[in-house]
Order: C-alpha cells, then sequence, then structure tokens
C-alpha cells in the first residue's frame, strides 16, 4: 500500500508540473500611462531685433520607455527641448543634441490613440543632419505637433496628431501630447510636456 501511496502522489507531481508548464504566466507586453509637467524648459532669449524667433539653448530632457522615466545615461528613445523633439536614432541636426546609439525613427501623423493600432515602418524617419524627423514649425507649415497662437503668445499641441516612434531597441510606442504648460504657468515659454503614450515591449509585435 506504501508503495502505491508514493506512486500516486509522484503521479500527481508529474500532473501537476505538466499543467503549469502548458498553461504559463501571461504577460503583458503592452505598458499605457501618462506623464504629466515632464520638466523640458529651455533657456530662451528674446531676439533683437523681433520678430525674429527667440534663441533656444540647453539640454535635452531624455525620455525611455522602458523606464517610464527621464533618464540619463544612453537608453534614452525621445528627448525634449522646449517645443523641439528627438529620437535615439540617425544623426544630430546641431551640437547641442543628444549623442545617438539607437535606432529610434519616429512619424506624425493624424488619428487617436485608439484609430492607431499598428506600425507603419514605410513612414518611419530618423533625425538627420538637415531636419529632425518631427519638424518643429508651430503650426506654420502645420507639418508639427503644435502651433503657436500669435493673440495669446501659447503653444498649444495640434488635436488628433500622433506620435509613432520605434525606440532606440526597436521596440513601439505612440505618444499623444495633450499640454505644453504646467498647472501653475511657471514659465511663459512652456516646456512641461504631459502626454499619454503606449509602449509595446515586444519588438516582434508591431501592433498595440
Amino acid at each position: 500500500m506504501k508503495t502505491k501511496l508514493i506512486l500516486s502522489m509522484l503521479t500527481l507531481a508529474v500532473v501537476f508540473t505538466a499543467c503549469k508548464k502548458e498553461n504559463p504566466e501571461v504577460v503583458n507586453t503592452v505598458i499605457t500611462a501618462t506623464i504629466t509637467e515632464l520638466d523640458a524648459q529651455a533657456a530662451t532669449f528674446l531676439p533683437n531685433p523681433p520678430p525674429a524667433p527667440p534663441t533656444i539653448t540647453g539640454d535635452y530632457t531624455k525620455f525611455s520607455f522602458a523606464e517610464g522615466t527621464v533618464v540619463e545615461g544612453d537608453d534614452w528613445d525621445i528627448a525634449f527641448r522646449s517645443t523641439s523633439i528627438v529620437f535615439n536614432g540617425g544623426v544630430a541636426s546641431d551640437s547641442s543634441q543628444p549623442d545617438r546609439i539607437g535606432n529610434a525613427a519616429a512619424y506624425l501623423i493624424d488619428g487617436t490613440m485608439e484609430d492607431i493600432s499598428s506600425v507603419n515602418e514605410s513612414l518611419l524617419l530618423q533625425d538627420a543632419a538637415i531636419s529632425t524627423a518631427i519638424i518643429d514649425d508651430m503650426g506654420i507649415q502645420q507639418m508639427g505637433w503644435s502651433v503657436y497662437d500669435f493673440n495669446t503668445n501659447l503653444i498649444s499641441p495640434i488635436a488628433g496628431k500622433i506620435l509613432v516612434i520605434r525606440t532606440h531597441d526597436n521596440k513601439y510606442a505612440k505618444i499623444e501630447i495633450l499640454n505644453f504648460y504646467d498647472a501653475a504657468f511657471s514659465n511663459v515659454y512652456g516646456g512641461f510636456y504631459t502626454f499619454n503614450y503606449v509602449y509595446q515591449s515586444e519588438a516582434v509585435n508591431l501592433t498595440f
């Protein structure tokens, strides 16, 4: 009887182990989050004489989708400085931009976060020596993500503009920029990004 009992227990253990292997824990590879008032202010100098645009200087604020926060190292995906946005791929268009070691690229598309459910790789652009992938024109040609209101002197995200991004390590993300100022309106030039994002942590999966 003892032998039969031991064999029965072993059989149950084998069956239980097999069941565990056949039903592994499901890992969610899609991360959805909101970043509030990411500080990407820049030093701004008024032009002389107007109406030339102000001179923008200072460091870029680097952000990692995998970390979900600002980073200091080379593992950044997207970086912000005032209205300028650059990516960790391609080459810099000026010496103030951070060094690039990755393969990031991006494109801007009309739609909503819910509408944009896949990545069109043929549209992806990398920063280049003559221009960044996302043009910083503040609505002049309606080719960027923001618009400048000459009556209020405020910069606002253009509704329905979604940034689709290949990260520095070939994952994917999409961003909807919601606001460019902090709640206290501590800087009239803005530089505080509030945005929703979705990050797909599986490189083989192009869907969100």
